[in-house]
């Protein structure tokens, strides 16, 4: 789709040049254990004698010994005092989301979005959105301590609740496991109208022993959406480094059996994501931040298991970060700061330092107009074609005022390009000398109409990453983020294209390839934009409806103008 929309603006810019010059007018984190994994991966490194040993470095080897053999851990009871080590789910719900914990290593297992559709005929279609992939989990923790490192999801937790309805105010949940001769705890709070999880906890009766939490990230979202294929590339791990750098990392790059880290940490945040939502760890502004995150390739397509690493220093009182599950809702994402709103990076890598920023405006501005005014989305975009015309019109009457005068000069361009036809050298630089003369662009007439084209190219990025335009109906199309399936706002924008081209080539003097070209044009791009957002269609569309009024205001001077060129041809 991307090749089309590259084609598309090749053929446009083609054409305005053409009809204007021609036709004038890191650190590396420990190894991780995956969510799955029950023992150690790491062997215990021998143990100094006891007499040498502190009670802090004491308590830190019974705890690495602990971790070393866990299945020496007491398991939890249940009422009738029996050991087990099955886990049971905790229910968080609120108006937006359902979240299922185990307390089996007290993981997420399950994220409803609870406003959203599944819309994947490879999935649960017209269920609600489920973020998490069957015998799959996020949230999942593990620990590195004196150079032993394991995953806790074996460790059956203790949980404050059952179940938690989240409902006027914030609420809490809290995890706590025994772990020899400390514990492990870890505390949420979720807000009834928000995404944002707040996670605190430690390692409680260790003492000033640094050591590092490994937060589990899962092995990618699960499809929801109605094209797999977009669904499936979108699948990426994406980082920003806390000097700001963001990066992407495809999960279907990442080769079975492979284990590689991310580059640039340490990191402001982490984050799973596909083309809609997202699975975030967001470290504290201050602090060291997320020391890395380890990449492990599995035997399923599109998916990698990550792992983020969470350094604890000695002395502190434990870890904090906040995480986010829920869609990429570009308001709600901002809020959090630290640009978590960019982790989906629109357009091409190397021209993503214009589109992202321009991109994220966009958004700003068509939300605010949806917002502001009770307008559906659909309206939003033909007000935002419309105003975008009328924003542009200065641009256009310059565009129009030197192909006026370069067709007042044409007559003396037709001369030197007689007198000199066998001095090219000595050609253009006479009519460079008469441009200056005339004062005279010879680009000047298509540099203008140049500028709608990083909105075109934005827009083509924004519907394809956007969810607030996801599953949005307008009058006959069940979807803008999707083709029209009835293809009648494609055809609309050929028609305009064609109309505006006819309207355009009065008072122009073309030949018959020009006119063919010209009449081809929109029939290629109807094609070409058919299979694109109809959103976007829609936009583009009004965008030329909008446009036609100038136009013929142009044409019609250029008519005027034409008498005076024509005479001084004949002279």
């Amino acid at each position: 789709m991307e090749r089309r929309l590259l084609l598309a603006i090749a053929l446009m810019v083609g054409v305005m040049i053409l009809s204007n010059v021609v036709f004038p007018p890191i650190e590396r984190p420990l190894d991780p254990v995956g969510p799955g994994d029950e023992t150690a991966i790491d062997t215990p490194s021998p143990s100094p004698a006891a007499e040498e040993l502190s009670g802090t470095e004491r308590a830190a080897q019974r705890v690495a010994e602990v971790l070393a053999e866990p299945d020496d851990l007491p398991a939890a009871a249940p009422e009738d005092g029996e050991p087990s080590r099955t886990g049971q789910i905790v229910t968080v719900r609120s108006d937006l989301y359902e979240y299922r914990f185990d307390t089996r290593g007290a993981r997420l297992v399950g994220a409803s979005m609870l406003e959203y559709e599944n819309f994947s005929a490879a999935g649960h279609r017209g269920m609600n959105v489920e973020l998490i992939r069957p015998e799959d989990s996020i949230l999942t923790y593990g620990l590195t301590l004196r150079g032993d490192t394991v995953s806790l999801a074996s460790f059956v937790f203790d949980a404050s609740a059952s179940r938690l309805d989240v409902t006027d105010e914030a609420a809490e949940l809290r995890f706590e496991a025994a772990i020899g001769e400390v514990t492990f705890d870890v505390t949420y709070r979720f807000y009834p109208d928000d995404y944002r999880i707040e996670a605190s906890g430690g390692l409680r009766g260790l003492g000033d022993v640094g050591h590092a939490v490994l937060i589990g990230l899962g092995r990618g979202i699960e499809l929801n959406e109605a094209v797999l294929r977009e669904d499936r590339t979108a699948m990426s791990l994406v980082t920003r480094s806390r000097a700001g750098q963001i990066a992407a990392e495809r999960l279907d790059r990442v080769d079975e059996g492979e284990s590689r880290p991310a580059t640039g940490g340490p990191f402001s945040w982490v984050a799973s994501k596909s083309k809609y939502w997202l699975a975030a760890v967001v470290a504290a502004p201050t602090g060291p931040g997320i020391g890395g995150v380890m990449l492990r390739g599995v035997a399923d397509a599109d998916a990698a298991d990550m792992q983020a690493t969470l350094p604890v220093p000695a002395g502190s009182s434990g870890f904090d970060y906040v995480a986010y599950i829920g869609p990429q809702d570009f308001a709600r994402l901002q809020a959090m700061g630290q640009e978590l709103h960019n982790v989906n990076p629109y357009g091409w890598r190397w021209l993503r330092w214009f589109i992202r920023p321009f991109g994220n405006l966009i958004v700003a501005v068509l939300i605010w107009l949806h917002e502001s005014f009770a307008l559906a989305y659909g309206w939003v975009l033909i007000v935002f074609g419309v105003a975008s015309r009328i924003v542009l019109f200065p641009l256009y009457q310059i565009s129009m005022r030197q192909q006026m005068k370069q067709m007042a000069i044409q007559p003396e361009i037709k001369q030197l390009q007689q007198r000199y036809k066998n001095d090219p050298q000595r050609l253009q630089q006479e009519q460079m000398k008469l441009y200056r003369e005339h004062g005279v662009n010879p680009l000047g007439g298509c540099l203008p109409m140049l500028v709608p084209l990083p909105i075109l190219i934005t827009l083509f990025f924004v519907f394809q990453n956007t969810i607030e335009f996801r599953g949005v109906p307008f009058l006959w199309l069940p979807d803008l983020s999707l083709r029209d399936p009835l293809f009648i706002v494609p055809a609309l924008m050929g028609g305009s294209m064609l109309f505006l081209n006819w309207i355009t080539q009065r008072g122009m003097e073309t030949n018959a390839q020009m006119k063919i070209f010209s009449y081809a044009l929109p029939v290629v791009f109807t094609f070409m934009f058919a299979s694109f957002a109809a959103g976007l269609n829609l936009y583009y569309t009004a965008s030329n409806i909008a446009s036609l009024p100038q136009q013929l205001y142009l044409s019609r001077e250029r008519r005027k103008a034409q008498p005076a060129t024509r005479s001084a041809q004949r002279t």
